[in-house]
């Protein structure tokens, strides 16, 4: 079915050629098949000829690794799964053959035109690969590196007759060397001799990825184009200027560029044409038989442009340019790129000791984190990546760094961040851990040796230039950064410095590693990041941390539901006196202190989920609301360590592998909203926080004490006449002669000159750490609820509670109906709320990223409250 699929769209591929003259990719998705090498006594000629019988071969998972298609096949348990990972065995005990795959497919193409050229593209390979069609070697050097594409004419390989099936035959060998998974940072450190990812050989917050994710782990393809192929193309734009979103912009300017590749052994001339919207610009080029040449279009003026803005900022405007090369009126080759028009400028802020960035000449306070992976395994998604990345954004947050133990984040990730406005720090495949910052008695080898990582340095610098092509049409890509906690080798960063940037982009800002000085620079002493763990809320407010901070994190247990997707029933024991039992060390947990234990003793795991779920809320918020204290006094940002992990871990996180958001999610959200009123909970002063472009006028603050049986027991009003874009207010101390005892609660209601509520922040205090065992006295409480539709997946939930209890962070889900599983991903426009005896709630609910297949019609939504029984309603009653 699939060959058939296949063929019809190149059948139709076809007839667009002759009509229009034009190219086509057809992705290489489906119909592969894999066997260990070991198991074949014949090559690559043999294996990818026309009569070759594939015997006993796995079907394959493609783009995916070694490890994805052995388990997709059953040969391995599911490593994401308990202790299961320990039954898979290990790269470095069984020796490379034992990862190193053939992958085979075959595929149809039609008659081509005269003159057309077919191109086979790999957009990455981990680690070395020889590539066969036909019984003929495609690549004339093995291609090495895990970031490097591959683009291969195959024209004179390929079956010519009619319809002909296209024998395509790839050996993938695992890198070399593939390091010892001893429990260190990177293991012993030798994965980073090789371009790679090193967290697969293990980390504090990761188990060894057995294969080291060997295999064809990105998007493998066939182009079909005329004599002369376009690629790489580049839109730089320039913003002069501060500017103000939403207003009559003064013009802006781009520079694009191209690469025309002449694929014929004759020269080769024609027209390169730009088209943005109904603006078209053309620029003759003649390009020699077998010739590689850039050509550049004068600077292009664009009048009132709609600009690019950050997350919370203003809209994230986007064009689209098609660049094709003509000749004679017909396409040979053309590429379209999207892209959006802002100018990212960055300076050193002496006063402050931290690097201030800026989008369209505006100072942004970055509020963000540090991304891993979407997935350890590599099965990646733009569907998943769309759902995280809408996390990131309805977090508040601003800006995600990509973490250098990992990879260049793939271009459907930045076309999220794009959507979404988030600003993307992409570091190169260095760390600290593993390149050799410090002494580290688990590493095989020197320090220094390891400062010199990896052993092609070439291939490095190669690779550089290829990912920076790939990714640099993309608006969110804000700065590139040598490599996690230490630079890479002195020539490398040099070059990278120096000349490679310069030439291949040159719009944005480079530092050499991610806690170099010329990032943060901190009075009290060095420069770094941390801490990690859980913290006294006060802490943020009151122990001033670098400013800024790129890796800062805390705890992130996940909720109930995961814990038993990810271990046996015998293994959910939670922890006593925060004292893990072996899986979940496994997993990585990292501990809560006593600030559980303190609400009550633990009653089993969902107890203990669901009071982590409060520890995690009120962690993230105040983490941020301390950052926001010190805006553009003592900070200029600050990168969560970490939002994600892409494996099953007990750790930092705001949403786990599953997709379900934590507690930690929605007080982060609260804390970082851009219009924002907050306690600071040093001095008890409210304050008011406007991190957007525009002033704030005429605006009113309402504060109210409550009590834990919902009676307000103190109020208090502030009106502030103005406050400007960018800055942070003091609006007032919260109550004076008033002195709250045992739990009570404080509501912070921020208001415009309207009487509309523009932000909502409620905190739950105590005065000593025993008043948390007053939320065991809560009454029990019954939730009334009503479910309406509003747009397509769309539903707004009225919540009511209509006892005299007060109804604790109540916690919304969607769940199947028969199965009472968690539907994911969703969207809450809020979540874990708190209504007191008689408060209504409306809150918005987006179904829109679920799986295709799942229907209203198979949902509930549930609400748990702390204190009562759960309340279920079906989306379809009225």
């Amino acid at each position: 079915m699939c060959k058939n699929y296949l063929l019809t769209g190149l059948l139709i591929l076809a007839f667009v050629w002759s009509g229009f003259a034009q190219n086509e990719e057809i992705l290489l998705n489906s119909g592969w098949k894999a066997k260990r090498s070991n198991e074949l006594t014949v090559d690559g000629t043999e294996i990818s000829s026309q009569d070759f019988e594939l015997f006993d071969w796995m079907e394959a998972v493609v783009p995916g690794t070694v490890l994805t298609t052995m388990l997709h096949n059953n040969k391995v348990p599911d490593p994401f799964y308990g202790m299961n990972n320990e039954l898979i065995p290990d790269i470095h005990n069984t020796g490379a053959g034992y990862y190193t795959f053939w992958f085979h497919n075959r595929f149809p193409l039609p008659d081509l035109k005269p003159g057309q050229q077919v191109w086979l593209k790999f957009r990455g390979i981990n680690y070395t690969a020889n590539v066969f069609l036909n019984g003929n070697r495609v690549n004339t050097d093995t291609h090495e590196g895990m970031f490097l594409r591959e683009k291969y004419l195959i024209t004179p390989f390929l079956n010519g007759e009619s319809g002909g099936i296209n024998n395509l035959a790839v050996i993938v060998h695992p890198p070399d060397p593939v390091g010892d998974a001893n429990g260190g940072q990177g293991g012993d450190g030798t994965i980073a001799r090789s371009v790679t990812q090193q967290y697969t050989a293990g980390w504090d917050w990761i188990c060894p990825i057995r294969d080291r994710n060997t295999g064809i782990w990105d998007q493998v393809s066939i182009e079909i184009a005329g004599p002369v192929d376009v690629q790489n193309s580049f839109v730089q734009p320039k913003v002069p200027g501060k500017r103000i979103p939403a207003e009559k912009q003064k013009p802006a300017y781009l520079t694009i560029s191209t690469e025309l590749v002449n694929a014929t052994e004759k020269q080769q001339g024609g027209i390169v044409v730009a088209r943005i919207g109904d603006e078209k610009w053309t620029l003759p080029s003649t390009i020699q038989a077998g010739e590689t040449v850039t050509v550049t279009f004068p600077e292009i003026k664009i009048e009132n442009p709609k600009l690019w803005w950050p997350n919370g900022l203003g809209e994230q405007n986007q064009y689209k340019l098609e660049l094709s090369f003509e000749q004679n009126n017909l396409s040979s080759d053309k590429e379209t790129v999207s892209f959006g028009i802002r100018e990212t400028d960055t300076y050193f802020d002496k006063e402050v000791g931290g690097r201030v960035f800026l989008v369209n000449g505006q100072k942004v306070f970055i509020k963000g984190g540090n991304w891993i992976a979407s997935d350890a395994m590599l099965r990646l998604l733009p569907e998943r990546y769309e759902a995280e990345v809408r996390m990131h954004a309805e977090m508040n947050m601003n800006m995600i760094r990509v973490w250098g133990g990992a990879m260049p984040e793939r271009p459907e990730f930045y076309d999220a961040c794009d959507k979404y406005g988030l600003l993307v720090w992409q570091d190169f495949w260095v760390s600290g851990d593993c390149n050799g910052r410090w002494p580290d008695p688990r590493k095989k080898e020197s320090q220094a040796r390891r400062q010199a990582y990896p052993d092609n340095h070439s291939l490095f610098i190669t690779s550089a230039i290829d990912q920076i092509k790939m990714l640099r049409n993309h608006p969110s890509l804000y700065m590139w950064c040598g490599g996690n906690e230490f630079p890479p080798p002195a020539d490398i960063n040099k070059q990278l410095e120096e000349t490679i940037f310069p030439k291949y982009d040159g719009t944005r800002f480079y530092v050499n590693e991610s806690t170099s000085a010329s990032i943060l620079r901190n009075t009290i002493g060095g420069n770094g990041d941390g801490p990690y763990g859980i913290q006294n809320p006060l802490r943020f407010f009151v122990t001033q941390s670098y400013p800024f901070n790129p890796e800062l994190g805390s705890v992130g247990m996940p909720n109930v539901e995961t814990m038993r997707k990810m271990m046996d029933k015998k293994d959910l024991g939670p922890p006593r006196n925060d004292r893990p039992s072996l899986v979940w060390r496994y997993h990585k947990y990292i501990g809560y202190g006593n600030y559980i234990e303190r609400m009550g003793e633990i009653a089993g795991i969902d107890d203990f989920c669901k009071k982590a779920q409060v520890v995690n809320y009120e962690q993230y918020r105040a983490l941020q609301e301390g950052f926001n204290a010190g805006m553009w006094d003592k900070y200029t940002g600050m990168l969560v360590w970490k939002n994600q992990n892409p494996w099953t871990a007990l750790r930092g996180q705001f949403y786990d592998v599953f997709l379900d958001q934590n507690g930690g999610f929605y007080g982060y959200k609260h804390g970082a909203k851009p219009l924002h009123v907050q306690l600071n909970l040093n001095d008890s002063m409210v304050y008011i926080q406007n991190q957007t472009f525009i002033d704030a006028d005429n605006l009113v603050v309402e504060a109210e004490l409550i009590d834990l049986k919902g009676n307000i027991v103190g109020q208090n009003q502030f009106s502030i006449k103005n406050i400007e874009a960018n800055s942070y207010k003091n609006a007032g101390y919260l109550f004076k002669n008033v002195k709250p005892k045992g739990f009570y609660f404080v509501r912070l209601i921020l208001k415009n000159g309207k009487n509309e509520i523009i932000d909502e922040n409620l905190y739950w205090l105590t005065n000593e750490d025993a008043d948390w065992q007053e939320l065991q006295k809560l009454a029990p409480v019954k939730l009334q609820v009503k479910l309406q539709k509003s747009e397509d997946k769309e539903y707004k939930v009225d919540i009511r509670n209509a006892t005299n209890s007060v109804a604790f962070f109540t916690r919304l889900k969607i769940i199947g109906n028969e199965s009472g599983e968690l539907a994911l991903p969703v969207f809450f426009d809020d979540n874990y709320i708190t209504l007191f005896p008689g408060e209504q709630k409306q809150i918005d609910i987006d179904l829109s990223h679920l799986p295709k297949g799942i229907t209203t019609d198979s949902l509930l939504l549930e609400l748990a409250p702390w204190n009562g029984e759960s309340v279920k309603q079906n989306f379809n009653k009225n």
